[in-house]
């Protein structure tokens, strides 16, 4: 019977242990995603600073996209939020490798966003605008999708909705945004367009929106 009790507790002590110590996982992780989330929000509004141009050329249009870009943005992450706290339709992935593999899948969408942008160097802005001696780009990502930075940035926003590990905060981290960007990139092609003719609708033939071969 000694013995018994001894298993008994030895078990208990166990489980109490592993639970703990499955909560302090689950902490560093929410943890490290504030920290990694605080991080990219301020590089993003360094990067609209950096690359934002005089008011006086900003059309009331642009700015309303904007603001809608923004806006959508923030709705659909305090949206998905709330619905991963309700999960309602859990994803069926593990926990661990859940997390994994939607940081496997945010850092290759932000790494393509970022090299899009590197890609048209001089000529990328935050705003729908034509530059002086502006040159239509075709190279790097650009020559499989016409608006790459758009893709790694719903790729990243895809990857937060599998970290919160409910279908309807995915849903809602990609379709609300792909509202917004979609009527952004109506903007910027209108504007593409008007500058380059011919050869801007040649390009779009040959290329897709955001996703290659697809859409």
């Amino acid at each position: 019977m000694d013995k018994i009790g001894l298993y008994d507790r030895f078990i208990v002590t166990w489980r109490h242990e592993c639970i703990d110590s499955g909560k302090a996982v689950v902490t560093a992780i929410r943890a490290f995603w504030l920290v990694f989330c605080l991080i990219y929000i301020a590089l993003e509004i360094r990067l609209a600073r950096n690359m934002r141009l005089n008011r006086e050329v900003i059309t009331a249009t642009e700015r309303v996209s904007e603001r809608i870009l923004w806006l959508s943005f923030s709705l659909s992450l305090l949206s998905a939020l709330w619905f991963k706290q309700l999960a309602f339709f859990p994803i069926a992935i593990g926990y661990l490798p859940r997390q994994l593999i939607a940081l496997l899948v945010i850092l290759a969408g932000l790494v393509l966003r970022f090299m899009a942008i590197k890609t048209l160097g001089k000529f990328f802005t935050t705003q729908v605008t034509i530059h002086d001696g502006h040159r239509l780009i075709k190279a790097g990502p650009y020559r499989y999708v016409r608006h790459p930075a758009y893709t790694g940035l719903l790729i990243a926003f895809a990857g937060a909705g599998l970290a919160m590990g409910d279908l309807v905060a995915l849903a809602l981290l990609t379709l609300v945004p792909l509202f917004a960007i979609n009527y952004r990139i109506t903007l910027e092609e209108k504007l593409l367009l008007g500058e380059f003719g011919s050869m801007y609708q040649d390009y779009c033939r040959q290329t897709k929106k955001l996703i290659p071969w697809l859409y």
